[in-house]
């Protein structure tokens, strides 16, 4: 929750960089704009202090400085390496402005996901893509990654093959995942634009075309395949789940099954946790060496052994946020002990030490589809009902494989392993043979969730099903929240 907080606190503040028309579509564009607007309000309003029609010294020191910050501004946005993607201010987080993309066969002819890194802290996990080839042609994608040269140019390449971009669907209500699909729009300008409901904004809600969507083309995701676009209803079936809404936030997420391949793409309703380094993260090892360490004096080698060690501990934060493994050193203590000439990441600051067996929390995690611990905590357990209802509907589709949005791709997994994830939702528990967190792990989420409760950012949990509690009495105690025109549904 805290994640979904800080994430919506950023999306107002991108507004002006997000596509909201086309003459916004790119850096040179903006400037444009503003230098226009800017310079006529400033002729308007200062034009007792300008003398013979010329500008004032005070309008001419103004637009100076917002030359120079124009300037600097659009030579940090140029795209100058295939990898560049100009507008990362939006969303400040690594990889920052260069952004390899991987992009990956999962089907011939059918089925390719492109996978960027995504985090904060050198805690970047993949962040994928999905591109399907509709039966009738021309390319659907599901949950846009930034649109650098090399991410155009490859589905230009696809495009070339198998016909035009015809769909972009935002699967989520999450900051990482709608931020890049404005800017998809505008390059590819004939694709239709679909939204999971819900979608939000910090402080104030706006509506979607100011969160960067094309208006003439922008439409939320229908609620039925009966109402879906004619070229979907061959290819896919879909469930919608939520929008789950609390006072500063959302979760929303609406999954596909392809039919034909038997794949179901989803964002973050499960997710697999292995040893595996994902492929995107091996290409550049920093931020894995980087987690490798058990203390800020330790020098490790690049093996494949540390790789995999910094990969698991990679997964613990962007999982837990403070794993029980590590403790944190107090800031005035790290920034003394700060070693550049090891790691010269982030000053040479490294704040925790590795102090206990992460290898168990890891472990706990493994061995099968997983929901993550903050949703697990915070989200889904706030209607209980209502997300099972929906475990039990996708658990129902026939499919033998999995693209989530994050972590290990391409997962071989059925309906009942699906359903099998949401085992935590029911009273009792997870079976044996599912990866459960470790509760010393969710220490932060534990704690978090009470300061949410009492300040009122999220509600109380209902009792869970299979229990003493009816499901009449667990609807009655579940709490229902509306944002702008959009209320959480609620199950029969």
């Amino acid at each position: 929750m805290k994640g979904m907080i800080a994430k919506s606190i950023i999306i107002w503040v991108t507004i002006a960089f997000s596509s909201v028309v086309d003459g916004f579509v790119t850096p040179n564009g903006f400037a444009k704009e503003v230098i226009r607007s800017t310079t006529t309000t400033e002729l308007s309003s200062n034009a007792s202090e300008s003398t013979e029609g010329g500008l004032s010294r005070r309008q001419f020191a103004e637009l100076s400085v917002a030359g120079v910050g124009l300037g600097v501004s659009f030579l940090g946005t140029r795209e100058v390496q295939p990898t560049d993607y100009g507008l990362w201010g939006i969303l400040p987080v690594g990889t920052y402005k260069s952004k390899t993309t991987l992009l990956k066969e999962i089907v011939p002819g059918k089925i390719w996901t492109l996978d960027q890194k995504f985090g904060i802290l050198n805690v970047q996990v993949p962040l994928r893509m999905t591109v399907i080839k509709l039966s009738d042609g021309g390319l659907w994608c599901y949950n846009p990654v930034a649109a650098t040269p090399q991410v155009v140019t490859m589905l230009k390449d696809l495009i070339a093959q198998h016909g035009p971009l015809k769909h972009i669907v935002v699967g989520s209500v999450a900051l990482e995942h709608k931020v890049y699909a404005g800017v998809l729009a505008q390059k590819f300008s004939s694709a239709q634009v679909w939204l999971q409901s819900g979608q939000y904004s910090f402080p104030t809600d706006l509506p979607n075309t100011f969160l960067g969507f094309p208006s003439s083309r922008t439409k939320v995701i229908p609620n039925s395949l009966n109402e879906a676009p004619e070229d979907w209803k061959k290819d896919f079936d879909f469930r919608t789940l939520g929008p789950l809404i609390s006072r500063d936030g959302a979760f929303g997420e609406t999954v596909f099954l392809h039919k034909e391949t038997k794949t179901l793409i989803v964002t973050d309703t499960v997710l697999e946790v292995t040893e595996e380094v994902p492929e995107i993260c091996a290409l550049e090892p920093g931020p894995l060496l980087y987690h490798a360490r058990d203390t800020i004096t330790e020098v490790v080698e690049n093996t494949e052994e540390v790789r995999r060690r910094g990969w698991r501990r990679i997964a613990l934060f962007g999982l837990f946020f403070t794993p029980s493994a590590i403790d944190i050193k107090d800031s005035n203590v790290a920034f003394k002990e700060r070693r550049p000439d090891i790691n010269s990441d982030f000053l040479g600051i490294y704040p925790w030490d590795w102090v206990r067996d992460d290898k168990a929390s890891f472990d706990a995690l493994t061995g099968g589809l997983l929901v993550a611990p903050i949703l697990q905590t915070l989200i889904l357990n706030r209607e209980p009902i209502e997300v099972l209802e929906f475990a039990d509907a996708v658990s129902a589709w026939d499919f033998q494989r999995i693209i989530p949005a994050h972590f290990k791709n391409d997962l071989k997994y059925t309906g009942k392993d699906f359903r099998r994830a949401y085992e935590f939702l029911q009273e009792g528990g997870e079976s044996k043979r599912q990866p459960k967190p470790l509760e010393a792990d969710l220490k932060l989420l534990r704690d978090s969730e009470q300061s949410l409760l009492a300040s009122g950012a999220i509600a109380p949990c209902p009792p869970l099903p299979g229990g003493k509690f009816s499901r009449e009495d667990i609807l009655k105690q579940t709490v229902y929240q509306c944002r702008k025109d959009v209320c959480a549904p609620r199950a029969s």
